[in-house]
C-alpha cells in the first residue's frame, strides 16, 4: 500500500480529478464544498490492479501552504497538477520547491481543463513544463493532459499511477510504528479518533500506546482503514485510530502516536539546511522562522554554525530551537517557512539532538561526529551569560545592556520576563527594544543599501521596502519603527527613497519612453512582453520607471500597456451589456479582437486590482477604476 499527494495552485482542479478517479470527493467540509476550495487536508482511495493507493488531497491558496506541508511530506509519490489554460503559476512553483526539499523524486502531472484548450496551446504549456521540471526531482516524471470534467485520459492516468506503484519496493514492516496525527474528532459511541499516515511499523486493536509529546497513554480501541474496520493497520496505510484513555481536547494536529517508550522528540536540533536560491531572504542566526515536520508547524531560533548568515541558494549546518518540540530520526526532512512573508525559505535533514550554544561555532556533536559533519574549528571560549550575571550583580542596568546585546532585539515583555531593567541607552521601539549597537548596525545598512541602489538604478525611486525589511530578518512592526527613526529615508509607493532623489528622465530617456508608448498604441490588445522589449532596445530601467511615472502599466506575466489602454479595456467591462452578469475569458478576448494570451494579461491584472472577481472561468465585475 502507498500513498500518492497532491501538489499544484488553486482552482486547477486537483480536488475535481481525485473525485473523477476515485468517486470520492475529498472535500470533507462544508466550507470547501460551498466555496468548491480544498482549505484542508482531504483523503480519498483508488484501488488499482497494483493495490490501493490512499490519496492526500492538499490546499493550492498560498495562504494555507502550512496544510498542504502537514499532508505532503508524508507521502511515497506526488501528483503535480497543473491547469492547461493557465499554465505554471506561483503556487506550483511553491508547491514543487516543497517536494524538492522533501526529497521525493517520483510523480506523475496531470495537466488538467485539457479540455479548455487548442492543440496548439496545450503543446506550448507540456514544453514549458517538462524546461521547468528538467532541473527538479520530477524531472522524469510524465505529463498527462486530462480532464476531470469530460473524463479525457482518466483511465491513461490511473495507468500511469499503477505502473509507478509497480515500480516501488515494498517496506518491510518493521517494529516501530509511527503516526503523525492530522485530524482529532469524536465519534459518539466509540470516543476520540486521530487520523495520519502510518510509517516503521504495525498497529493493532488492544495495543497501549503513547502520544507525544506530552507523554499521553491510551490503548488502541479499534482500527479502519479507507472506512473499512480492520486489526492490523500495516506501513504506507491512511489509518484512523480509535483511542481509548484520551478526550479530543488533549490531542491536536502535529503530536505524534508510537509505541511507549520508543520515537523520542527533541526541541533542540541540529541540522543541515538548504537555502531556496529564490528564498525572499538569508537564514540568520537569531532568526525566528516556522518549522515543518511532519503534521507538526512550530516555530524556531536559528543559530548558523560557522557563520553569521546562510545566503539564497547556499547551505550549511544550522542548530535550531523549537517552540513546540518534534520528533526526528536521522536524516529526517523538515522545511523552513518565513515566519512572516510565508514564503518558503529552504529546508533540512535532521543530523541529532543538540545542546544550548553561544557562539556561531561551537559544535554540538561527539568529536568523531564533529569532524565528519561540521568542517570548521572549535572557539576555545565562548560567552558565560551566568558569570557576567555575576560580576555584574551590583550594576543590573549595566547587565541589561549587555543582555539586551545577546539578540538583535528583544520584545518589552521578553525583556520584562528576564527580570532585566531597561538601560537609558536602550532604544524603546513600540512594542519592541534593541541595544544601540543593533540599532546603529540597522540604520547604517537601511542607509548604505538605499544609498547603493540609487547609484545603480538611477531610474528607480529606491528598493522595496519589502526586500530590505526581509534582508534584515526583522518584524514588519520592528522595521517600521525603526525607519522612522531614520530621517534621511522615506517610502514611495512601497519602495524606500532617499529624500531629495529625484526619479529623472534624461531627453533620450523621455523621447524613448514616448515612442514606446506610441507602438504599443498601435497594438493595443497586443501588449508587449519584457523580454521583447528588451531585444527592441528598451532597458528594464526604463520600463519601471515609466511605470513609477504613471506613464505605462505592467500586465499579468510580464506584459505592458499604457494607463490609457488600462481605461479603454475596463470601460468596455464597465459600460457594455455584455459584461454585466458575469462573462468568460473568450468573450473579452473577441470583443477586443485579441488572443488568448493577451486577453488573459489584461484579465489577471483587473483581478489583482479588484477590478474583476474571478470564479472558477466566469469573471464578475468589481470595484470600478477611477476615471472610468
Amino acid at each position: 500500500m502507498f500513498i500518492m499527494g497532491t501538489a499544484g495552485h488553486i482552482d486547477h482542479g486537483k480536488t475535481t480529478l481525485i473525485t473523477a478517479l476515485t468517486g470520492i470527493n475529498p472535500d470533507r467540509l462544508q466550507e470547501e464544498q460551498t466555496r468548491g476550495m480544498t482549505v484542508d487536508l482531504g483523503f480519498a482511495w483508488l484501488s488499482l490492479p497494483q493495490g490501493t493507493v490512499g490519496i492526500v488531497d492538499v490546499p493550492g491558496h498560498h495562504r494555507l501552504v502550512k496544510n498542504m506541508l502537514a499532508g505532503v511530506g508524508l507521502v511515497d509519490f506526488v501528483l503535480l497538477v497543473i491547469a492547461a489554460d493557465d499554465g505554471w503559476m506561483p503556487q506550483t512553483q511553491e508547491h514543487m520547491d516543497i517536494i524538492d526539499l522533501y526529497g521525493i523524486k517520483r510523480g506523475i502531472v496531470a495537466l488538467t481543463k485539457a479540455d479548455l484548450v487548442d492543440p496548439e496551446w496545450l503543446e506550448l504549456v507540456q514544453a514549458d513544463i517538462a524546461e521547468r521540471l528538467a532541473s527538479t526531482s520530477l524531472a522524469d516524471a510524465p505529463i498527462i493532459p486530462v480532464s476531470g470534467v469530460t473524463g479525457l485520459n482518466l483511465e491513461v492516468l490511473k495507468g500511469a499511477i499503477g505502473d509507478l506503484v509497480g515500480s516501488l519496493a515494498q517496506e518491510t514492516q518493521g517494529d516501530d510504528p509511527l503516526l503523525w496525527i492530522d485530524r482529532v474528532f469524536t465519534i459518539k459511541g466509540a470516543g476520540t479518533v486521530v487520523t495520519g499516515t502510518l510509517l516503521g511499523g504495525c498497529l493493532e486493536v488492544g495495543m497501549e500506546v503513547a502520544v507525544q509529546p506530552g507523554g499521553l497513554q491510551a490503548r488502541i480501541r479499534g482500527l479502519q482503514t479507507h472506512t473499512k474496520a480492520v486489526e492490523k493497520g500495516v506501513p504506507h496505510s491512511r489509518l484512523a485510530v480509535n483511542l481509548t484513555g484520551l478526550e479530543k481536547a488533549d490531542l491536536v494536529r502535529g503530536m505524534y502516536l508510537s509505541l511507549p517508550g520508543k520515537r523520542p522528540h527533541f526541541s533542540l536540533i541540529n541540522a543541515f539546511v538548504q537555502v531556496l536560491p529564490g528564498a525572499p531572504a538569508p537564514l540568520a542566526t537569531g532568526q525566528v522562522v516556522k518549522l515543518y515536520v511532519g503534521t507538526l508547524e512550530t516555530l524556531a531560533k536559528v543559530r548558523i554554525l560557522g557563520g553569521e548568515q546562510l545566503a539564497p541558494g547556499t547551505e550549511g549546518f544550522v542548530q535550531l530551537e523549537l517552540e513546540l518540540p518534534g520528533h526526528f530520526q536521522f536524516q529526517d526532512r523538515f522545511i523552513l517557512r518565513h515566519s512572516e512573508l510565508q514564503e518558503n525559505l529552504g529546508g533540512g535533514a535532521f543530523i541529532e539532538a543538540g545542546i544550548p550554544v553561544r557562539g556561531q561555532n561551537l559544535r554540538l556533536v561527539g568529536p568523531e561526529r564533529r569532524r565528519h559533519l561540521f568542517p570548521f574549528e572549535q572557539p576555545q571560549a565562548h560567552l558565560d551569560l551566568e558569570n557576567l550575571k555575576a560580576k555584574y550583580s551590583a550594576d543590573p542596568l549595566g547587565y541589561s545592556l549587555l543582555k539586551a546585546e545577546d539578540r538583535t532585539y528583544w520584545t518589552l515583555q521578553q525583556f520584562k520576563r528576564e527580570g532585566l531593567s531597561l538601560h537609558p541607552d536602550l532604544h524603546e521601539l513600540g512594542e519592541f527594544i534593541m541595544a544601540p549597537r543593533q540599532f546603529a548596525k540597522i540604520q547604517g545598512y537601511l542607509r548604505s543599501a538605499v544609498e547603493a541602489f540609487h547609484a545603480a538604478n538611477p531610474l528607480s525611486p529606491g528598493p522595496s521596502k519589502e526586500t530590505l525589511r526581509a534582508a534584515t530578518g526583522l518584524p514588519a512592526r520592528l522595521f517600521d519603527q525603526i525607519l522612522k527613526e531614520v530621517p534621511e529615508l522615506e517610502e514611495v509607493g512601497g519602495c524606500i527613497s532617499g529624500k531629495g532623489h529625484q526619479l529623472a528622465l534624461t531627453p533620450k530617456e523621455e523621447s524613448q519612453l514616448q515612442e514606446l508608448r506610441r507602438k504599443i498604441a498601435e497594438n493595443p490588445y497586443e501588449p508587449p512582453v519584457t523580454s521583447a522589449l528588451l531585444e527592441l532596445g528598451y532597458s528594464k530601467e526604463l520600463l519601471y520607471a515609466g511605470a513609477h511615472l504613471g506613464l505605462l502599466v505592467q500586465l499579468a506575466n510580464e506584459h505592458w500597456t499604457t494607463p490609457e489602454i488600462v481605461q479603454q479595456a475596463a470601460a468596455i467591462l464597465f459600460e457594455e451589456e455584455a459584461f454585466q452578469n458575469g462573462f468568460q475569458l473568450a468573450a473579452f478576448r473577441d470583443r477586443v479582437g485579441t488572443s488568448r494570451k493577451f486577453a488573459l494579461a489584461f484579465l489577471e491584472y483587473f483581478d489583482a486590482q479588484g477590478v474583476t472577481i474571478r470564479k472558477g472561468d466566469v469573471r464578475t465585475l468589481g470595484k470600478r477604476p477611477l476615471n472610468v
